[in-house]
């Protein structure tokens, strides 16, 4: 019998020990800090339906031809990101485009990155913030050069370090 309990508080102690990093729901500054990867564009939105620009057509799906990077540097705290790929909006193929550069801060309790650049600012949220990975929520209007369209956009991101 006290085998059998020596072997159930070894196992509950190795269990305590368990040293696998908790994804945070706050942005952690070290963590946060360098150069990422845009591994994934979750995507969904509205914008003016081309057949019928007086109604709203809506939009999902993940991004196809992704490119995208984000960096964050501090002292000064400076950022920027880059990021394109295409959205399916059932037979149309639109391209989406979201780069800025400037300074950042933390907001909300750090749940929010804000990065400004004077003339528009974007706030990210974060949904999951590990040291290597992290996915983060944002919403943006997008209006190309070329077109009266715009788009409502929502995104979910995931980086990778």
């Amino acid at each position: 019998m006290k085998k059998v309990i020596s072997i159930i508080a070894l196992a509950v102690c190795f269990n305590a020990c368990d040293t696998t990093p908790q994804a945070s729901e706050v942005f952690v500054r070290q963590d946060l800090l360098g150069e990422w990867t845009v591994s994934q564009v979750a995507y969904s939105g509205e914008m003016p339906n081309p057949l019928n620009p007086s109604a709203l057509m809506q939009f999902s799906g993940l991004g196809t031809q992704l490119m995208g990077e984000v960096n964050i540097y501090e002292m000064p705290d400076s950022g920027n990101i880059d990021l394109q790929f295409v959205a399916n909006l059932n037979t149309i193929q639109v391209p989406v485009e979201l780069a800025s550069a400037g300074t950042w801060t933390l907001t909300n309790s750090d749940s929010t990155l804000v990065l400004d650049n004077d003339s528009v600012s974007y706030s990210f949220v974060i949904v999951s913030g590990l040291p290597n990975t992290q996915v983060w929520r944002t919403s943006f209007m997008q209006v190309p050069a070329d077109s009266s369209y715009w788009a409502n956009i929502d995104m979910e991101l995931t980086l990778i370090k």
